[in-house]
């Protein structure tokens, strides 16, 4: 039986926290009132994964996690407490990993292995190349750093490098046992025989036998220039699957598919669907295997404005669901005033599509350039000889291709092989304008032709350059937006996140009641999270900035106040300022964001944010110069006594916005769990949570004092206890009010009000619940302590509240001194 969905909690599944943990943590769960416990990947990974997604084995649960019997144990649990699982699966990648035993297969014995049909490997140009020695193969040869090694238990002889195993083909293996003089299978050698093969390996010329193989070696860095495999984003020890063969969808779905029948699963989640050939047969395909009753989530990034295509799925992960509700409480004109602020001082420049494309066009000049040129090589070959020999030169296709990246403002099309739908040709209009706009006339020219290829290709040549370009913007768009311009851009960074909009950081109430209509009529489940294992930051930390924009006199009052003491902190570098106005503007919010804080937390995350943003250092090339003078900076805030003025401008600020922030943080958890879809909750953030990114938000969590909290004793912030309190309350009414799962939405009118108050009501049957929430609080001064209800809900707030009126009584199901109502109907 498939349990209702209620709710799901995501866990992290690792080495360090194991199917034996999440069983301990199954009661606790149930009584928070969970219905499905959401777990991350569960295959055999590569050893030590931290996540999961770098699978090696996907017909085998991870031993590291408990293996099979640690994992029934989980599930029979999880039945015992009524509650399900959701699971995560990898359809569109594998680990390129000596771990995994169908790549290695098809090292050893190249595109004819049983194994090579799994892998997204483009052998018409060559040898698979595998870049990941140090420096390049020559000098690697002429520094010894290679040995040939025997693997008697798998009969190989492999090439070894470093902590690197590469097998040799069947054929070189014969040669070097015949120099040898051994004819015997490898496994069967005796002592003797394994001694004069050890002794003959070091024999072997290197060079020579690596040039025989199925693979070539080279240096790291060629990555971004030379490379014949799709590969996850710009990860190249993460292989591209190919999911669209059925021998391979069918390989890699039979343990889900499997534990669905035994009902053990009880709904997937899908990752990264949009690096799918095609995302719509596959999602078509997933449900034909699974039925029509077990949910199917698929990870997709939507940008403002664009609809989900109609695939027979439940909904996205829901990073849309977060930006809505987040932008609910994002102040458009606060935001604006700390725009112009930051444009005025010249420490922003530039429109928000320039800078994404300035971003788009550096990813794709950098770490996606091996794709850029296999695209282009791709696109060439479909071009008639006197194209070829014409005006679109080699470096105008490759410029053309890029430039069609560049302008794509969404993910990706969904254009079949033989078919492309009405939403499809706007996005091609829309690359065209985009480049008529801003590339120049051979650009344009050869941008023309491919453009015309993907709208109309006539050749298959033309049918796999479109699939291959829709499988490559997505990684463009996110590399480009997510991963380099959202830690450029620190207007205000809780609006920062995966699937934002710099240039639309608020959302109306309207637009959220006209999208909540919409998704109720349709009967959509989509999940609502408000933090992921990807977001950016945690809820209550963009809880805290978003209050900045209600208030952003406050912020501009703390940087005026602290702008000298800031300066003489950062580090004088030939006359140029480390971190610069811009880092530092990045790192004044993060530390208001998250307060209190540890100088470990924050010089984490500055490796990683100044990294990505790539405009003083990168992942390639660290400057290590810039990002200590970064770090140390952070550090003197935080601890150091020529920090104290700054640190003490951010303590009382954080005084200041704690009333608005709190407040915005149980909102929009109300939000999250009334609005049409299901909300799903990360693993500790029933508590206030103020993470920033990956790898701070997989810090453990203290479970017992989440057990404490659920009993009602322990010692723990009053803030803890509440949020804790409230996500019991509301799941405890998702379980009682099916209108608040299946019900029909309707928006109530409330008068204006310096509170913005958003409200609507939810029916089903017999079942109603009415939900009001504050998406403003006026100004700090004004929040009150006690934030009691008769502060916040006087008869002004209450004027002109319409609608037909809830059946019988009304029953308040929140505690009365918080400003929200959360009313059901009780039956007559």
């Amino acid at each position: 039986m498939i349990p209702d969905l209620i709710a799901t909690y995501r866990l992290q599944f690792h080495k360090g926290f194991t199917f034996a943990d999440a069983e301990a943590l199954v009661p606790y769960l149930a009584g928070l009132g969970v219905s499905h416990l959401y777990a991350s990947p569960l295959t055999v990974a590569v050893p030590g994964s931290t996540h999961g997604y770098d699978v090696v084995d996907p017909t085998r649960i991870n031993p590291e996690l408990g293996g099979d019997e640690g994992f029934d144990r989980l599930s029979r649990a999880l039945t015992a407490n009524g509650m399900g699982l959701l699971l995560d699966i990898v359809p569109n990648h594998m680990a390129a990993s000596q771990h995994n035993p169908f790549w290695m297969q098809m090292l050893e014995c190249g595109p004819e292995a049983d194994g090579a049909r799994l892998f997204d490997v483009f052998w018409e140009t060559g040898k698979l190349l595998l870049p990941v020695l140090g420096e390049p193969l020559r000098a690697t040869l002429e520094a010894g750093a290679f040995s040939l090694q025997p693997h008697y238990d798998t009969r190989r002889i492999v090439l070894c490098y470093g902590g690197n195993v590469f097998p040799l083909r069947p054929e070189s293996v014969r040669q070097i046992m015949e120099a040898a003089g051994l004819k015997e299978d490898l496994g069967a050698l005796g002592i003797d025989d394994r001694a004069a093969l050890e002794a003959a390996l070091t024999r072997v010329d290197l060079a020579e036998i690596i040039e025989a193989q199925h693979w070539r070696l080279a240096w790291w860095r060629t990555a971004a220039h030379d490379l014949n495999y799709r590969r996850f984003f710009n990860i190249t020890d993460l292989v591209g699957v190919r999911i669209e063969d059925r021998e391979v969808f069918d390989f890699v779905h039979r343990l889900p598919l499997d534990l669905v029948r035994q009902g053990r699963v009880h709904g997937l989640r899908v990752d990264h669907v949009d690096g799918l050939a095609d995302p719509a047969g596959y999602c078509a395909r997933l449900r034909r295997a699974v039925g029509p009753d077990v949910p199917i989530f698929v990870e997709k990034i939507l940008e403002p404005g664009e609809k989900l295509r109609p695939w027979p799925i439940d909904g996205t992960t829901g990073y849309e669901r977060l930006n809505d509700i987040n932008g609910v409480f994002v102040d458009e004109p606060g935001y604006r005033t700390l725009e112009e602020d930051l444009r005025a001082r010249n420490v922003l420049v530039g429109t928000t599509a320039a800078r994404l494309a300035e971003a788009k066009r550096q990813v794709l000049q950098g770490s996606l350039a091996a794709e850029v040129d296999s695209l282009a090589a791709l696109a060439r070959d479909g071009l008639d000889e006197a194209m070829r020999e014409g005006d679109l030169t080699d470096a105008a296709i490759r410029d053309a291709v890029s430039a069609l990246l560049v302008h794509c403002p969404v993910y990706r099309s969904y254009a079949t092989w033989d078919a492309a739908g009405p939403e499809d040709e706007a996005l091609w209009d829309a690359i065209a304008e985009g480049m008529a706009a801003a590339e120049d006339p051979l650009t344009n020219a050869a941008g023309a032709v491919l453009l015309d290829r993907l709208r109309a290709p006539r050749l298959d040549s033309d049918r796999r350059f479109r699939e291959r370009f829709q499988q490559l913007s997505g990684p463009a768009m996110a590399k480009g937006f997510e991963d380099t311009e959202l830690y450029r851009y620190p207007v205000l960074l809780c609006v920062n996140e995966v699937g934002g909009s710099l240039d639309h950081p608020a959302r109306t109430l309207e637009a959220i009641h006209t999208a909540s209509e919409a998704r109720a009529s349709a009967g959509m489940r989509d999940l609502i999270p408000l933090a992921t294992h990807d977001t950016k930051r945690g809820p209550d930390t963009r809880a805290r900035l978003a209050a900045i924009s209600t208030m952003p006199d406050l912020w501009l009052g703390f940087r005026g106040d602290t702008r000298e003491a800031c300066e003489a902190l950062a580090a004088n570098v030939s006359g140029q300022a480390q971190p610069d106005a811009l880092d530092q503007v990045m790192i004044l919010q993060t530390l208001v964001s998250a307060w209190p804080l540890s100088e470990e937390r924050v010089t984490a995350y500055l490796t990683k944010a100044l990294r990505e943003a790539k405009r003083h250092t990168n992942w390639e090339t660290p400057n290590a110069e810039y990002e200590d003078a970064a770090a140390a900076f952070a550090a003197q805030i935080i601890s150091a006594a020529q920090g104290e003025a700054v640190r003490a401008g951010i303590e009382t600020l954080v005084r200041q916005l704690e009333p608005a922030g709190r407040i915005v943080g149980l909102a929009q958890t109300i939000l999250q769990h009334t609005l049409p879809g299901t909300p799903d909750i990360y693993q500790g953030t029933e508590f206030r949570d103020f993470s920033l990114v990956d790898p701070d938000n997989r810090r453990p969590v203290d479970w017992e004092a989440r057990r404490a909290a659920l009993a009602g004793h322990g010692e723990m912030p009053d803030t803890d206890r509440e949020k804790s309190e409230l996500v019991r309350r509301l799941l405890s009414l998702r379980r009682t009010q099916v209108a608040l799962t299946r019900g029909s939405y309707t928006p109530l009118r409330l008068a204006p009000s310096p509170w913005r108050w958003f409200g609507f009501e939810r029916r089903h049957e017999g079942s109603a619940v009415r939900v009001i929430v504050p998406t403003r609080v006026p100004t700090a001064n004004e929040a009150p302590a006690s934030l009691s209800f008769e502060d916040g809900w006087g008869t002004q707030e209450w004027a002109g509240l319409d609608g037909a009126p809830l059946a019988g009584d009304v029953a308040t199901t929140l505690a009365s001194d918080w400003p929200f109502l959360i009313a059901r109907a009780r039956a007559s």
